[in-house]
């Protein structure tokens, strides 16, 4: 080959496309491989970005090491790549015990796979052709982009929302202003999906609001798709004025408002039960078309033995969960006051209302200016104060904020851990 000539890639166009693309493993690795950790490695990355309850760990893995006894058959392909049986019927007593549906949840109803960022690219490729749309909120869950387009090419939609409450029934006009949009430029919206307990404002959702927003999707036959996977991570917060409990899209009569098979509802154990490594998460979906359309493909997304056989005995055990989630609820809500707490000591904005998650939606917009530059750029380079002080959170960017000058921060982590990681926060903004 002469040596000006270019040479052509060995991929495929598709294979290309990815390859020229940013990942998700580009930026986070150097974080990840490089933790901090008071004792062994204090001068490590503090992060305060990726959204695990920390705090229950210890239990879990007491819990696992206390019940656990291997078997030959966790380690064969068992009852194959739909789950065991017994992991459905536990899924849907939790579901049934803790959502209160109007109509009991069967097993069979739910569909399981190797997490929920899995089932979003099933949902991707079973609801939608290439380049449809899915509506979502802004801001919302920052992963949703790559789980829907990187492999089933979903377009993802964002509404905006202008001033009006996301929270109110109002934000229904929003959401439809934005399908209009979109068909305009030639994407046909397939989807609603909305984060309830929402993430990233860690907020809940009175009933009017879902109401509203699946008598939209009834009125132009699109799905509406409920994201409930922090449904036990709420706790209290006093000060959160107008905040509300966790309700579940399943828990009223929605016959009226929507076709029930145009309704889905996505959970999982990576946020509740503090088991984001076990890999698994469901759908609840009476559609049979999408039923049989996900189960095609769920070989490709098969939940390991031993992780199904710890979420069996965890599900079992409805006693310990009882207990689990309380003690979650509380210390949630003990590191919640504490990151309110620190943040208000340095008179830094977040949203007072939250009462869900693991995170608050914290506002540095006055601190924009400082950076020298202006709108996104802004953003940007103030995240790299942040990462020049080994602190990583989220940005209100990624997660598709409507203006610049927001961030996810993670506030589940042990008391030592927040502390640092806010000391370098407030370092990087110079308060």
């Amino acid at each position: 080959m002469a040596t000006n000539e270019v040479p052509k890639s060995t991929l495929s166009r598709r294979g290309q496309h990815l390859a020229n693309q940013p990942s998700y493993r580009s930026f986070a690795t150097p974080v990840l491989r490089d933790l901090y950790n008071p004792t062994t490695n204090p001068n490590g990355n503090v992060n305060l970005g990726q959204a695990e309850n920390y705090l229950m760990l210890p239990e879990v893995a007491a819990f696992a090491n206390k019940t656990l006894q291997a078997k030959p058959e966790f380690f064969s392909y068992n009852e194959g790549a739909w789950g065991p049986d017994r992991l459905r019927k536990g899924l849907a007593r939790h579901m049934n015990k803790y959502f209160k549906p109007v109509q009991e949840i069967q097993p069979d109803q739910l569909l399981v796979a190797n997490g929920c960022m899995s089932l979003c690219e099933l949902l991707g490729f079973s609801l939608c052709s290439e380049g449809d749309g899915v509506l979502f909120p802004s801001p919302v869950y920052a992963a949703f982009q790559s789980d829907f387009s990187t492999k089933a090419g979903v377009k993802c939609v964002y509404t905006p929302f202008e001033g009006v409450d996301q929270f109110s029934p109002a934000a229904a006009d929003c959401y439809e202003r934005a399908l209009l949009a979109a068909d305009k430029e030639g994407i046909k919206i397939r989807a609603l999906l909305i984060c309830s307990p929402h993430n990233p404002l860690g907020r809940c959702y009175k009933q009017e609001t879902p109401v509203a927003l699946l008598k939209l999707c009834q009125k132009y036959n699109i799905h509406f798709v409920s994201d409930e996977i922090y449904a036990l991570s709420t706790y209290s917060a006093p000060e959160a004025n107008g905040a509300v409990a966790f309700e579940s899209v399943l828990s009223f009569d929605t016959s009226e408002y929507i076709s029930p098979e145009l309704l889905h509802v996505l959970y999982g154990m990576s946020k509740d039960f503090a088991c984001g490594g076990l890999r698994i998460g469901c759908l609840y979906t009476r559609n049979e078309a999408l039923w049989h359309a996900i189960s095609a493909m769920t070989q490709f997304h098969w939940i390991g033995g031993l992780d199904g056989e710890v979420a069996c005995r965890m599900l079992e055990d409805e006693s310990w969960l009882d207990s689990f989630f309380l003690r979650s609820q509380q210390a949630l809500g003990d590191a919640s006051a504490l990151a309110r707490r620190l943040l208000r000591e340095k008179y830094v904005a977040f949203d007072e209302s939250a009462n869900a998650g693991f995170f608050l939606w914290v506002d540095v917009r006055r601190f924009l200016r400082g950076t020298g530059k202006e709108g996104w750029e802004a953003e940007r380079e103030l995240n790299n104060w942040f990462v020049a002080k080994k602190v990583y959170l989220t940005s209100g960017e990624l997660q598709h904020a409507e203006e610049p000058g927001f961030f996810r921060v993670v506030f589940s982590h042990d008391e030592e851990t927040m502390r640092e990681g806010f000391r370098r926060i407030f370092k990087a903004l110079g308060v």
